[in-house]
């Protein structure tokens, strides 16, 4: 090759090398910008902000002693109280509580640490939001009712239906943990934005990431509506809600799933119903036949469906809720509401 040949292309390559080394210079900059604004609080919406997006048509905050609670009660007849999900809230119910509340009262609120709900003391896990229910029941002079729940919810309801047998008629749960569920395998993007959350910006998770991991949640991605992508992300992103979370999740692993909840279930005798989505990657199939072991005691319904995850009620509302309603209204009538 000659030196003509050499020069004028090694010229190219060293300007060239300059231009990706700013460009790489510059993308650190506004990254290290971007996490640093997120980490400041900058792109979390205010508490006032979510409940006026959120807390429309029939929510209402109630009073149950230091905790203010995000409440719907709507419909008459007899009760049924739904529980929710963690990293949830209320609004995971909205597409069954609408196929309910014609015929029955439905009753739903959001249990702290999560969605509007105000709890102001530090959370000790699940047996006080146990403790939460009982009063709030109290306070609403709610009786024989059916208790719906969801996952982490579902072994809440199992552990105040076991401890309180006279209050609770029937009990039907989806995707139920009554021990510590198994690690959940996500996919590369997931994984890498939950560890930018976790070691950079613990106070902040952005809407792509909802929109990504709760696909992953679906049996079928294309389930997946934008309003439902949009209120997870605003309600998890109130100011100081993850590291409530977080104090939650520890005070869990030092009770409830140190033993897990398999007593409780034992203890159980209503009619129980288990909806299962068997594409469920939080809590996997198999858990189910676990659950129709350790509620030994209680008569038990198991739907299974095939082709969807882990919320039933937000990724099939209206053939999950059909088959819901149709079993509460087989229910030996209630004795009172």
């Amino acid at each position: 090759m000659s030196t003509q040949d050499h020069v004028p292309a090694s010229r190219p390559g060293r300007r060239g090398l300059r231009i990706v080394g700013g460009i790489i210079g510059i993308t650190a900059v506004v990254a290290t910008g971007v996490l640093g604004t997120m980490r400041l609080g900058w792109w979390n919406p205010s508490y006032e902000q979510v409940v006026a997006e959120q807390a429309t048509g029939p929510s209402k905050f109630e009073m149950v002693g230091p905790v203010k609670l995000h409440v719907r009660d709507e419909g008459q007849g007899p009760v049924i109280l739904m529980l929710h999900s963690s990293m949830s809230n209320l609004r995971i119910w909205d597409g069954w509580a609408d196929q309910l509340k014609g015929s029955y009262r439905v009753v739903r609120f959001d249990w702290p640490p999560y969605g509007l709900s105000v709890d102001p003391r530090a959370s000790q896990g699940m047996p006080t939001v146990v403790d939460l229910i009982e009063r709030f029941v109290a306070q609403k002079k709610l009786r024989n009712f059916v208790i719906v729940a969801s996952s982490s919810g579902a072994t809440i309801a199992t552990m105040y239906t076991a401890r309180h047998p006279e209050q609770v008629r029937a009990l039907a749960v989806s995707t139920l943990p009554l021990k510590a569920p198994p690690p959940t395998e996500t996919s590369a993007l997931v994984s890498s934005m939950s560890w930018v959350h976790d070691n950079l910006v613990p106070n902040y998770m952005p809407e792509v990431f909802y929109r990504h991991s709760l696909a992953e949640l679906y049996g079928r991605p294309e389930r997946l509506k934008p309003e439902t992508v949009r209120w997870y992300y605003m309600t998890n992103n109130i100011p100081g809600g993850f590291a409530r979370v977080k104090t939650y999740y520890l005070a869990n692993t030092k009770s409830v799933w140190k033993s897990g909840a398999g007593d409780a279930a034992a203890a159980v005798k209503v009619p129980v119903l288990l909806q299962w989505g068997d594409r469920d990657i939080v809590i996997p199939k198999d858990r189910a036949d676990d659950a129709r072991i350790m509620f030994a005691n209680a008569p038990m319904t198991i739907i299974h469906y095939p082709d969807v995850g882990h919320y039933p009620m937000i990724e099939l509302p209206e053939k999950t809720g059909q088959d819901l309603r149709r079993w509460i209204d087989s229910l030996p009538p209630a004795k009172g509401g």
